[in-house]
């Protein structure tokens, strides 16, 4: 496997950032199959919002179980128009990871899940 170089990438406005949501769990998504704002929301010791960018990987390995998860994307452009940062955040064994910070409120949050679209993946 070939390692990537750490170099940051800007996150450009019309970039399409992936968050994997539980989608077996009720408290992080919806009967009807949106995501709960819960799937939007900071955890305890969190500073943002995890994501892959779109375009610096693949389904596969942004969804990592699709057992478990389904994926869900936002626009860059979106996120910045609440006042929140996009940041390219890469690690070890995930390139495409980025950050999405800022003062994620609870509405902040509900706005973040009501935006989201379904990725038709693996299904």
């Amino acid at each position: 496997m070939t390692e990537h170089p750490l170099k940051i990438q800007e996150v450009q406005d019309d970039d399409r950032l992936l968050r994997r949501v539980q989608f077996l769990n009720p408290n992080f998504i919806k009967d009807d199959g949106t995501p709960a704002s819960s799937s939007f929301s900071l955890k305890k010791g969190e500073d943002g919002l995890s994501v892959d960018i779109e375009r610096l990987t693949t389904y596969e390995k942004a969804i990592q179980d699709r057992s478990r998860f389904r994926l869900y994307f936002l626009t860059a452009s979106f996120t910045k128009s609440l006042g929140l940062t996009n940041k390219h955040d890469p690690l070890r064994n995930n390139y495409a990871h980025a950050l999405i910070k800022g003062n994620i409120t609870r509405g902040i949050a509900r706005q973040l899940a009501q935006a989201a679209k379904r990725i038709q993946y693996p299904d």
